[in-house]
């Protein structure tokens, strides 16, 4: 059974579509979407775009091959074609021992989850370097064109979010999106997005225009059958162009905890 959540999406979906059939790109305000929440009774209409996921993907729109992009400004988008990208089979492991941290076990945020592998010299070990400096979380806006399938959408100063940035003194920039949940696959936009923000701030002459960015996807995994960090590192190859998405490398790393 849908949850409310995807039930609101799958209304709004067929509302729309019943208007033109074959569009490949719908758009949609967050006051469309709720005018759709008040009937369905879920309340957090903000929530209602995000799914982490394909798995997560209301029925109407994995049946017809859909997924929600954002456009910022309280506009959003079906856009027929694909928007998430499925993990890579990770071929390299290391085991790590670190000592158990006060902090690092009070919860599981994704904050915390950038802390750690820097804390533990997780993230200087898959860059290949010795000294950084980390950044904590932060939001920006950013406004971009771009393209899903041929299909070309303007973003006008859509929000970011950027779970940890890291630094090195030779001009590299790491950014990390964390997660602290198990899925197949992510939203190309989350990594995608982070990119054009820092074009942005190239072209600007903000930051220096030959800075070497890195996109890095973290997830941590911490339960009773496992603990470790499983790091993801991709690049695009077309400035315009989510589909572009390459995969760089991978590593998982398998952490136990020191004994006294």
């Amino acid at each position: 059974m849908e949850s409310k959540k995807r039930n609101s999406i799958n209304i709004l979906f067929d509302n729309l579509r019943k208007k033109n059939p074959k569009a490949r790109v719908i758009e949609f305000t967050n006051k469309e979407l709720k005018t759709v929440t008040q009937d369905t009774q879920f309340m957090n209409q903000f929530d209602a775009t995000k799914f982490d996921s394909s798995d997560l993907l209301p029925e109407r729109l994995k049946e017809n091959g859909f997924f929600i992009v954002h456009l910022g400004k309280g506009k959003h988008a079906f856009v027929k074609g694909e928007g998430y990208h499925k993990f890579e089979k990770i071929s390299k492991t290391k085991n790590i021992i670190v000592s158990k941290s006060i902090i690092d076990v009070i919860g599981s945020s994704e904050a915390g989850a950038v802390s750690f592998i820097y804390n533990e010299k997780i993230i200087h070990d898959f860059l290949g370097v010795k000294d950084l400096k980390v950044h904590t979380a932060r939001r920006s806006k950013v406004s971009f064109y771009f393209k899903v399938n041929g299909s070309r959408l303007y973003a006008d100063k859509q929000q970011i979010e950027i779970d940890g940035i890291f630094e090195t003194r030779d001009g590299m920039i790491v950014t990390v999106e964390a997660k602290n949940v198990e899925h197949k696959d992510f939203e190309i936009r989350q990594l995608f997005s982070i990119k054009k923000y820092f074009d942005m701030l190239m072209e600007k002459e903000i930051i220096p225009e030959n800075t070497n960015l890195r996109l890095i996807f973290l997830v941590r995994l911490r339960n009773d059958k496992q603990n470790l960090c499983r790091l993801y590192e991709y690049k695009f190859t077309d400035n315009e162009d989510i589909n572009s998405i390459k995969f760089v490398k991978a590593v998982q790393y398998n952490i136990k905890y020191r004994t006294k």
